[in-house]
């Protein structure tokens, strides 16, 4: 099976290179030129891309890194605070174990004595 789809590669690249050698110096010249055209309008496309023209103006550029840095922080302390909840919550419902319930019921009247504060 990999003779003949070996031996279909080779035809198909005889094949192009037919076709390629078939063309005159003119249409390579047009074909190569219609190439150049498309890459530019691609190109183009990119570069009025909404990230590369944040990254290509300094004002904009920090005023995102900003956004992005307040972003993540915000992200942080909300994770911090969900894990820490479900942490207490857990460790709240283990006030049977005789060593880790002693600790976890000093921290708990610390937490509780907070909020009672407030």
């Amino acid at each position: 099976m990999s003779d003949n789809s070996h031996k279909q590669e080779v035809v198909e690249k005889s094949e192009e290179q037919q076709e390629f050698e078939s063309l005159s110096r003119d249409e390579m010249w047009f074909k190569l030129h219609e190439q150049c055209k498309q890459i530019n309008e691609q190109l183009e496309m990119l570069n009025h891309h909404n990230l590369v023209v944040t990254y290509n103006s300094i004002p904009r550029f920090i005023w995102f890194s900003l956004l992005k840095g307040m972003a993540v922080g915000l992200g942080s302390v909300l994770g911090a605070t969900v894990v820490l909840s479900a942490l207490v919550f857990v460790l709240s419902q283990i006030e049977v174990i005789p060593i880790i319930g002693e600790w976890v019921s000093s921290i708990l009247e610390v937490v509780k004595g907070e909020n009672q504060n407030n």
